[in-house]
């Protein structure tokens, strides 16, 4: 044969053992991929039945349990339970081989038969004023419901409940975790795991719940302005802290004794005071914000002392002001005064839950549930004990799988995925 003619076979065969090379290459990779998707996917399915595991069995908070959901695979899978203000935080990871995935929880108390108003058993009606109205299951005392006239202004409505009404007991429906928010408001919760955070102006963090707490203490005021901060954070002053609208905060946890929100803030986070709790006119706190005052307890004090001691105590709602999530005051005294814990404005907007072992003044609407001791009204200077005057409680178009307080009865479910 001539040399040119070899010289083509030759690189015909190297050609042809180069593609070779390759489609054996492409078709390992193809293989290899495909396996490394399917451990992928696999660690996906692994880590969402960790969640479903975790929201429905009853675990320890802080203590890790493992779990294997297959045995072909060599699979390992996590889950850790926290506390996250009112919420648990659920972390939940799987590996297999060497694929990991990672899915963080807040979760939140589920109930299948959410009621729309639950009025503790103190020997008085409840009495409805004006254009007010009430929606959905309703528990109340033994005196009932009856129509009212303030100064003149007599109830409008054709209807006093749109809905079935039953008995109050004594007491309101328990919170599982209320001695968890007593220490975490009075400041008797020693942060584990957690990094000193450098808070000042222009300040823009995002920390993820699987990093270290980044945790920020101060004796004096706090303002949070001209800063944006996001995730596993904890903010806390031992006198005030004041949000102003050029802070962008989500999901972190405020603590301090008074806390002001300042007009027009925006954004979403958990607040809990002994003193006081300020909205301004047109905020907008998204869900799941959750503002809480636990009042602290008088000791020795006398009826007289802590009726005025809580006098200084309240929740302030201003007008044009609209939160998704919960409102509570929570108090072990026995005391009853005059004056409301709860003040929610005209044109104001709860889309979730307000809890109130003491008054409400109710001026606006609840869209869901209230659970309180009673109501005031303030109105013409003269105060009406069990009444509501044009206030409103709703459950239209209400979301049925609404997560929030983790009242005795609930269940857990997942209020919002953190993907960060």
């Amino acid at each position: 044969m001539k040399g040119g003619a070899l010289q083509y076979t030759i690189f015909i065969a190297v050609v042809i053992a180069l593609l070779i090379i390759a489609f054996i290459s492409l078709a390992f990779t193809q293989q290899h991929f495909k396996t490394k998707a399917s451990h992928f996917l696999q660690a996906i399915h692994n880590t969402n039945l960790a969640v479903n595991y975790g929201a429905t069995i009853s675990t320890k908070y802080d203590e890790t349990i493992e779990l294997q959901f297959s045995d072909v695979f060599k699979d390992k899978t996590i889950i850790t339970k926290e506390h996250w203000g009112v919420f648990d935080l659920l972390k939940a990871s799987s590996t297999l081989r060497k694929e990991t995935f990672t899915k963080n929880a807040l979760l939140g108390g589920f109930l299948q038969n959410r009621p729309s108003l639950y009025v503790q058993e103190n020997n008085q009606p409840l009495v409805l004023v004006g254009d007010s109205r009430i929606e959905g299951i309703t528990f109340l005392p033994k005196q009932g419901i009856k129509r009212g006239t303030i100064a003149g202004n007599s109830f409008t409505g054709s209807q006093l409940i749109y809905g079935s009404i039953g008995l109050s007991s004594t007491k309101l429906p328990e919170l599982k975790n209320r001695e968890y928010l007593k220490r975490l408001t009075y400041g008797r919760i020693q942060f584990n795991n957690t990094v000193t955070l450098e808070l000042n102006e222009n300040t823009r963090f995002i920390n993820s719940f699987n990093n270290p707490t980044q945790y920020f203490f101060s004796n004096t005021h706090i303002n949070l302005q001209n800063i944006q901060l996001t995730g596993n954070i904890i903010i806390q002053s031992n006198s005030l802290i004041k949000i102003y609208p050029s802070a962008l905060l989500a999901d972190i946890i405020l603590i301090a004794p008074k806390i002001e929100i300042l007009q027009n803030v925006a954004g979403n986070f958990q607040a809990f005071a002994t003193k006081e709790i300020t909205i301004a006119k047109n905020c907008r706190l998204e869900y799941p914000t959750a503002l809480v005052i636990y009042e602290k307890e008088q000791g020795n004090t006398s009826i007289v002392q802590a009726q005025q001691n809580v006098l200084g105590n309240q929740i302030t709602i201003q007008s044009g002001v609209h939160i998704n999530g919960i409102v509570g005051f929570l108090t072990g005294s026995q005391s009853n005064n005059f004056k409301p814990q709860i003040l929610l404005e005209n044109d104001s907007t709860i889309k979730g839950e307000i809890y109130c072992n003491g008054n409400i003044e109710l001026k606006g609407t609840v869209m869901g549930s209230v659970f309180t001791k009673g109501f005031i009204a303030n109105q013409f200077g003269s105060i009406y004990q069990n009444h509501i005057y044009n206030g409103n409680i709703l459950s239209t178009n209400f979301p049925r799988e609404y997560c929030g307080l983790t009242i005795k009865k609930s269940t857990k479910k997942v209020a919002k995925w953190l993907y960060y």
